[in-house]
């Protein structure tokens, strides 16, 4: 019993030496304020796809590793987000600011009810302006962050660019469903791409290398959100 305690508190040791602190400011690039009472955000690992979510804009992760990071912000009736891919070392504790980007997600709802189906049709917007045909927006360094074709704040195709240069390219259809999403290295090679085929009530999802070789093929019941 005593051996199997002690081998509790080191493994309980261990685990707490491995956590991170993570606590962010926010900067807004298009020069107006925003309340630090109205941003939350979430950290998911890409590899457990396990959430973690902020309190007070603070949070700790269990480990390092790439993470997801998903951004909200709530001002009244409007909700914007957006997201990036974060890599963390191992260390004990990050503060960082992040740079909210120019190009954002609106939401726009009806009432206090941030339900789904009390929302006007979501947008793109480039700071108070709809996104409309070429979009351009860039990290703080003057690397891409993210491109687009946009009419009236709904995207034709965009890309979402990670730090290190690689992407992801999303084509929509008429419908302003994913239909295909392409994967890019930080060269600008293709290394894959994904293919959505909808029908009535399930959508099916193929996976080709960069050659165009299929790779996998998966059958979904629940049709994805757009982005």
């Amino acid at each position: 019993m005593k051996h199997l305690l002690i081998i509790l508190l080191c493994s309980n040791f261990l685990i707490s030496q491995n956590e991170i602190e993570v606590e962010y400011y926010f900067e807004n690039q298009c020069g107006s304020l925003t309340s630090k009472d109205s941003i939350s955000f979430e950290l998911q690992n890409l590899k457990t796809n396990e959430s973690y979510f902020s309190d007070n804009l603070k949070v700790k992760i269990p480990s390092p590793g790439k993470y997801e990071l998903f951004v909200t912000i709530n001002d009244k009736n409007i909700e914007r987000s957006f997201e990036e891919i974060i890599e963390f070392k191992n260390v004990l504790r990050v503060n960082d600011t992040i740079a909210i980007p120019r190009i954002l997600y609106v939401t726009e709802k009806l009432n206090d009810n941030f339900e789904y189906d009390n929302e006007i049709e979501p947008k793109y917007y480039n700071c108070q302006n709809i996104c409309e045909n070429y979009e351009l927006d860039y990290f703080k360094n003057g690397k891409t962050r993210f491109e687009g074709e946009f009419k009236n704040g709904k995207p034709i195709w965009n890309s979402e660019y990670q730090r290190d240069g690689s992407y992801i390219k999303y084509h929509y259809d008429k419908l302003d469903r994913w239909y295909k999403w392409e994967y890019y290295d930080q060269n600008g090679n293709l290394t894959k791409y994904l293919k959505n085929i909808y029908r009535k009530k399930y959508w099916i999802q193929k996976t080709f290398n960069s050659k165009g070789k299929l790779m996998s093929k998966e059958i979904k019941v629940n049709y994805p959100i757009n982005n």
